[in-house]
């Protein structure tokens, strides 16, 4: 018995250094993780910096080029422009959905194509669409039944232009992809 109690000792021995050898490593560790973490605050600081600097630079720069492209060189000019041109193109998309039973996918597919087709902004076209929309409506509600083939005849005039082929021709296109 007495060689394993020698044995034991010998492997708690063994036991205890490596446990020591662990923590000095580990305090190691710690030290060098708050100062990697220090050192990325740091740099996460002066990048916030430099960032805050090119958009003063910027803003700068377009104040000094009044004719310059403001949707061109500011982040915050196109999302302006985006926000300010949504909802006229929901309204025509809705339109599109409703004229043809197109899913909206579909609908904003053909008024991409058409705008693109006839070199047209998407804003433009979709107002397009919706002002040629209201009038019809108007016109059909001032005119009542008596007026009818006035209306149908304005429809066959405004399946000529651009906002009414974008519908049109995306519809001949799932016709034509259907069979």
């Amino acid at each position: 018995m007495p060689a394993d109690n020698g044995s034991t000792d010998s492997q708690l021995h063994e036991l205890s250094a490596r446990a020591q050898a662990t923590r000095r490593r580990s305090r190691v560790l710690a030290a060098q993780h708050r100062a990697a973490r220090h050192k990325t605050a740091e740099i996460l600081q002066r990048i916030h910096a430099a960032r805050s600097r090119a958009e003063q630079i910027g803003q700068l720069w377009l104040a000094a080029h009044p004719g310059a492209d403001r949707l061109r060189y500011s982040a915050y000019a196109r999302l302006q422009a985006q926000l300010e041109s949504m909802p006229v193109i929901e309204q025509a998309k809705g339109i599109i959905m409703a004229r043809f039973g197109w899913p909206e996918d579909q609908a904003f597919d053909a008024l991409r194509r058409a705008s693109q087709r006839e070199n047209i902004k998407l804003r433009d076209l979709a107002a397009q669409i919706v002002a040629q929309t209201a009038r019809s409506a108007s016109a059909q509600r001032q005119a009542g039944p008596a007026r009818a083939a006035a209306a149908a005849s304005e429809e066959a005039t405004r399946a000529t232009t651009p906002a009414a082929r974008a519908g049109a021709t995306a519809h001949r296109h799932d016709l034509t992809a259907a069979g």
